[in-house]
Order: structure tokens, then sequence, then C-alpha cells
């Protein structure tokens, strides 16, 4: 097996937010329903949180509104934080201690892209809008799931089987992640790039991941099952069990940190 690259920490783009999602028993509120049917809709959601309608939060909707306009794939969803039928989407981003003005960038498939509290700008909107393998990334993490990213080189290209060893490994099953990209996918070019995955290879790369978002590795078709065990346990991501033999093996092994 021969590692590629290593590298210890995600783009910010990726660790910008980690929230816990949660599901209410009751009718969705006006903006949740919005919120719903965005994601129906296969569209990025613009939660805007504000106080009142003070020079602060109409800059901020003026920028979200010129940044987006004339997209097809997102929508603005304006929240007052002392609006009690909102509560569902106030409490989920405990948005009551976010400085205001702020805006949660939610994906389609439910993943928090980024939060920007009182000031924002169109790069940084435009950014949050994520490619289809970051999303579903970000949604796995976010779920506290161990990721292990495989950029395929064709559709017809299996999965490595140290990754499938992995995956069907009783310790790791419940919790991991398996997400496919084609290497060749212009929509993911800027995700892979950021995590400095050559996308000109002729055999899988996979990119090995825990959460909250901590990068372990990204090694070629070859990585082993032992290796990512390995890996895991050096970053403290294992196990609580001391005698695991992924502890024993990882032993000395600990993942420098930036």
């Amino acid at each position: 097996m021969t590692r590629i690259v290593s590298t210890f920490g995600l783009s910010v783009a990726l660790l910008s937010a980690v929230l816990t999602i949660g599901h209410s028993a009751h009718a969705a509120s006006p903006a949740k329903q919005v919120v719903d049917t965005a994601a129906r809709n296969n569209q990025f959601a613009f939660v805007m949180f504000y106080r009142g309608n003070d020079t602060a939060a109409q800059a901020m909707h003026k920028t979200i509104q010129t940044t987006l306009a004339g997209r097809k794939d997102a929508v603005i969803v304006p929240v007052q934080i002392n609006d009690d039928t909102e509560q569902e989407l106030i409490q989920r981003f405990d948005a009551t201690r976010i400085p205001m003005p702020a805006v949660a960038v939610l994906a389609p498939n439910g993943a928090v892209c980024s939060v920007f509290p009182q000031k924002v700008n169109g790069h940084q909107l435009t950014a949050a809008i994520v490619s289809p393998g970051q999303a579903s990334c970000l949604k796995a993490l976010q779920e506290s799931k161990i990721v292990v990213l495989c950029a395929q080189p064709a559709p017809s290209t299996e999965i490595p089987v140290g990754v499938r060893q992995f995956q069907a490994d009783k310790l790791f099953s419940n919790r991991t992640e398996v997400v496919t990209v084609m290497a060749t996918d212009p929509n993911e070019a800027k995700f892979l790039n950021q995590l400095r995955i050559p996308t000109n290879q002729q055999t899988p790369v996979v990119a090995f991941m825990a959460p909250p978002g901590v990068m372990l590795g990204v090694f070629n078709a070859n990585v082993t099952h032992d290796v990512l065990a390995q890996k895991l346990a050096a970053a403290g991501k294992c196990c609580d069990d001391e005698n695991c033999k992924h502890h024993k093996a990882a032993s000395g092994q600990q993942p420098s940190r930036r």
C-alpha cells in the first residue's frame, strides 16, 4: 500500500458548521416548510436569522438577494428570532446565541454548509453552495459518522477492497459512510482540490475522515482495512477499548495536528 498524501484538517468550508439535526413532531412552521420544499427541489436554503429590521439586517438581506439573484438552486428563508412559531429552526441553530443578523446555509440533503454571523459577502455565500459530494461528507460528519470518500475514475469502478472490508467490520459498520464521486466530475473539482485528491489516477483515490472534521489521510486503491483502522485509532476515533487490536497497532503512531 502506498500512501499518496496525508493531511490532518479539512478546509474551512468543510469545518464551518457541525450542528445536530433535530426533528419536530409538530406541524412544520412556515419557514421550515420553505426549507423542506427547497430540499425536495434540490435547492440550498439560506436561512437568515434577524432580530429587527435594522441597518445590519437590511444590508445582509440585500447581499444575499444580490448574490442569489437569478439562481434557481437557492432560496432565502428569513426568520425573526423572537417569532414563537419558528422555534424549531431557531433552536436547531441555537440562533438566540448567534450575533445578529446571521445566515445559515443548508444543502438539499440537510447538511449545514456554513453559518455567517453579523456580516457576509457574496464570495462567502457562493462558496457555501457546495457540491453533492461535499454535502454528503458534511452530513455524515455532522451525524458523527466516519467518512470514506472514494474518487472513482469511472462509474463502473469498484470500491477498493480495503474500504469494503473496513465498512463490513462490525466495529465500524454502523458508523461508517462511504461516499463515491467521479474524479473527473467538474462539479466536484473544487472539493477534491481542497482535500488534495489527485483526479488523474487510473484507480480510485480514498480520502479518510472522522468526525467532527479530522482528515486522517488520502490513499491509493491499495489501502488496507488495517491501515484505515490504525489511522482511526491513532487519531483517538476508534473505540473506548484500550485492549482493541487497532489501538495497540497504532501505539506510537499518533498523527500530527495543525
